[in-house]
Formats: structure tokens, sequence, C-alpha cells
């Protein structure tokens, strides 16, 4: 099943989500559009990084993330960006987000061109509206993101710490796979092995993960993802 405008496979929006071009009017999204380019980057592609030429992005279909590291090689997770999402909205007031993006499906993105993107910004109430509500949509899924580790139900805290982990495992040997034990992983999310146990049961029936000793395969990210947005705040 394909979206309305036929650029890949259709996904729920999430009520918490921007679908940024439905918020222009159909003259300011041709004047968006012009001179912007299509890709389509398999999943665990790092798409931007800090030291890259500024980019924005909208996602036609897929899943993202947008992390930091450091120098020691850990990653934290800052944003999870999902279909008809900007990502890259504060390059249309100048400022060069200092993140990498990493694609974790197989993922289109629109390339808009930042020039036309901050003319319009500054010349269109409309755009920089939408540029608006873009980046609180931003701001509160940053929110969210801290919230779950601290105040997040034991599902909520388990799909953020395989989402994360496995993202990461996915740029180093290229699957979404969790090695560690469930000993581990509970200590990771501040509980115990059976109430971890409980919660793999419950996503495997699901189909979201597959299990086997000392691994945890992601089977669903987007599950994982869901799960993580269903925190209300």
């Amino acid at each position: 099943m394909e979206d309305a405008v036929g650029r890949g496979p259709a996904s729920p929006m999430p009520s918490a989500a921007v679908d940024f071009l439905s918020l222009l009017s159909p003259a300011n999204r041709r004047r968006l559009l012009e001179g912007s380019t299509r890709a389509v980057y398999p999943g665990g592609t790092i798409v931007a990084h800090p030291s890259g030429a500024p980019l924005a992005y909208l996602v036609d279909y897929g899943l993202a993330r947008l992390y930091w590291n450091v120098p020691d090689g850990r990653q934290a997770t800052i944003a999870i960006i999902r279909p008809k999402e900007l990502a890259g909205g504060s390059m249309a007031l100048g400022a060069s987000p200092w993140v990498f993006m990493q694609v974790i499906t197989d993922t289109a993105l629109t390339i808009l061109n930042v020039a036309t993107l901050r003319e319009l910004a500054a010349a269109e109430l409309e755009v920089s509206s939408a540029i608006s509500a873009h980046l609180a949509m931003r701001v509160r899924e940053a929110y969210r993101l801290i919230a779950v580790r601290s105040l997040g139900n034991i599902r909520e805290r388990v799909a953020y710490d395989l989402l994360d982990r496995a993202a990461h495992s996915q740029l180093v040997v290229g699957r979404l796979e969790v090695r560690a034990t469930q000993a581990d992983l509970a200590d990771s999310i501040g509980s115990s092995r059976e109430v971890m146990s409980r919660a793999l049961r419950d996503l495997r029936a699901e189909g979201i993960v597959e299990t086997a000793p000392g691994v945890i395969r992601v089977l669903n990210p987007a599950g994982l993802a869901a799960i993580v947005r269903d925190l209300v705040i």
C-alpha cells in the first residue's frame, strides 16, 4: 500500500507527529520542493553528520534517528524521525544541528534546497509557522525521550533501550540486534531480570523481537518506536 502521493509504504501518523507538507498551501509546497532531490537509503546508513554540508530532509517513508556520540563510542538517541516529518528544520534559522542522522530501516528522503527553505521561512509566514510547529514537536519529543528513561513504564523503558542499543549495533555489525543478557538489560532500565523476561516475552509475542541465547534481534523497529511514543507527557 502506498501513501496518497505514491512515495512509498503508508504509515499511520502518531497524534504528536507533524506532517510538515500538510501545513503548507499548494503554492508554498511547490516552491519548497523546487530544487529538491529524492534518495532511498538502506537501513544503517548515516545520512548526515556534524561535519557535513547543511541539509534538511522530509522523510517520505521509513524510520530514522538523530543521535550524539562521545569519543569513547557511547551514543545517545535524541530524536526518532518518522514518515512525513521534517529533519534539519533548524537549518531554516541558520543553525546547524550538531547531530548525526542514521536511517534505521530502508528510508526514502526528500532532500530540500536549504537556500530555498531559508528564503521561504523569511518571506512566508505560513512556512515559518510550519517550521515553528515542527521545532515545537521536536522539543516535545526530546522531553518524551528523557521522560521515558525515568518515568516510563517497563514496556516503554525496554522499548527505548532496545531501539537505542540495536541502532548502535546496526552501525557496527549491520544488523538490528542487542548482544546483552537479560540481567544486563534489567540493570540498564533499573528493574529485575524477571520483569525484563516478561517484557521480552510480550515483545516476542507481538513479533517485534526474537531472542536467542545472549542476543535479541529487532524485527520491527517501528513497533519499538511506537511504544516509546505511547508515553503521554
